[in-house]
């Protein structure tokens, strides 16, 4: 297992300067912190934020193609074959041909719908756990907020 250095997103006598006025500079320190209460909830599992995305997607999407997911994702295709080579290795995806011969639909399998059953409920714990100094009125406005930083 590898050592984690624990992140801190803020350490105290430091100057920051104009850092703390920036937006980006703010999400970004806030993801870091947030992966990496992720990797520690998921410990073990082989899954990352966006491989748990990547099965979310297909089990919600059945028959999606993996050109469609590498979209949704905002990552190369390439990378979604990795990603779902990996699953498909486990039993947890498996392709089906679909009317285009260079082309797969994309299904969870059994054993991947109770895997991902597993994931959600240590992912909605993790939620909870990053989110608590927040109540519900402000997660629900941090999130509308974080989408308007991402125009369609």
């Amino acid at each position: 297992m590898t050592q984690r250095i624990h992140f801190n997103a803020r350490i105290e006598g430091v100057e920051y300067d104009v850092l703390d006025e920036l937006v980006g500079y703010a999400v970004r320190r806030a993801q870091l912190s947030i992966y990496e209460d992720f990797a520690a909830t998921m410990d073990g599992e082989e899954i990352t934020p966006q491989r748990f995305s990547s099965l979310v997607i297909v089990e919600n999407n059945p028959g999606i193609s993996q050109t469609r997911l590498a979209e949704v994702m905002g990552i190369a295709r390439s990378g979604v074959v990795a990603i779902i080579d990996g699953f498909e290795e486990k039993g947890l995806i498996e392709r089906q041909a679909s009317g285009d011969r260079r082309s797969y639909s994309l299904l969870l399998t059994k054993a991947g719908a109770r895997q991902l059953k597993r994931y959600k409920q240590a992912v909605k714990e993790h939620d909870e756990r990053i989110s608590a100094a927040l109540n519900q009125a402000e997660k629900k406005q941090l999130c509308a907020l974080l989408r308007k930083l991402c125009p369609p």
